[in-house]
């Protein structure tokens, strides 16, 4: 087993959160960015979301350099945690 993801679902007003893990042995190989990726990519497809968010603990660094190597932006940050998006495109079908 490498790790586990997930979406936090259902999702509140268009946005649904999401959280992962990677064991100890396999952490440092760019799993987690990329399934990051992949699930953000996925999420944003769903007609009932339009915005996919994790929240991270700032004591934390490699969670965080994951969700910036995911592509997610910073949007918000307490001083103890920093949330991250991404956000849907605006297409006229949403």
């Amino acid at each position: 087993m490498v790790g586990s993801i997930s979406l936090l679902w259902p999702p509140s007003e268009g946005s649904v959160e999401f959280g992962y893990g990677v064991v100890a042995s396999r952490r440092g190989r760019g799993y987690a960015p990329e399934a990051a990726r992949a699930l953000v990519a996925y999420a944003l497809t769903l007609p009932a979301v339009t915005t996919v968010y994790a929240d991270v603990e700032r004591a934390n660094p490699a969670s965080l350099r994951v969700l910036e190597k995911a592509g997610l932006h910073r949007w918000s940050d307490d001083g103890t945690t920093a949330r991250f998006r991404a956000t849907a495109p605006e297409t006229s079908g949403r």
